[in-house]
């Protein structure tokens, strides 16, 4: 399996952040800032209802509804501490890193339970998974 950086920049336009959901097949994008990761965008923030009229997602910055700030673990951890990082933080999801800091996964609070239902907590997160280095 791939993994695809799961990022975009806070300047992208939400229409861009949209499109690049549909493309991952994802709900959720790590806002990335100066290559650091800034907070989230979900799919919920940009559906039309939650917009205000006013706003055109052509032309409106991601930064302007994304919520600020993430709950991260890395690719290389095992499944017991992502489990603990999300309890602890009270944290819906938690955004996966890989080794250079990009945004790789997403994991929610049901994802987890499912993988400790499944395998070891002791083995990394995606072992054995390949993924590529994003582009923003």
């Amino acid at each position: 399996m791939r993994i695809q950086a799961l990022q975009i920049s806070s300047s992208a336009m939400l229409a861009e952040a949209a499109e690049r959901m549909a493309v991952l097949g994802t709900d959720i994008l790590a806002v990335v800032e100066d290559r650091r990761i800034i907070g989230v965008v979900a799919q919920r923030d940009l559906e039309p209802q939650a917009l205000p009229d006013d706003v055109d997602p052509g032309i409106t910055p991601v930064r302007s509804v994304m919520a600020f700030g993430a709950t991260c673990c890395s690719l290389e951890d095992d499944l017991g501490k992502a489990i603990e990082i999300i309890k602890t933080s009270h944290a819906l999801r938690v955004i996966v890193l890989d080794s250079q800091g990009m945004a790789v996964g997403a994991l929610s609070a049901e994802d987890l339970d499912s993988k400790a239902a499944n395998r070891s907590h002791t083995r990394p997160l995606m072992e054995g998974e390949d993924h590529e280095s994003p582009r923003d």
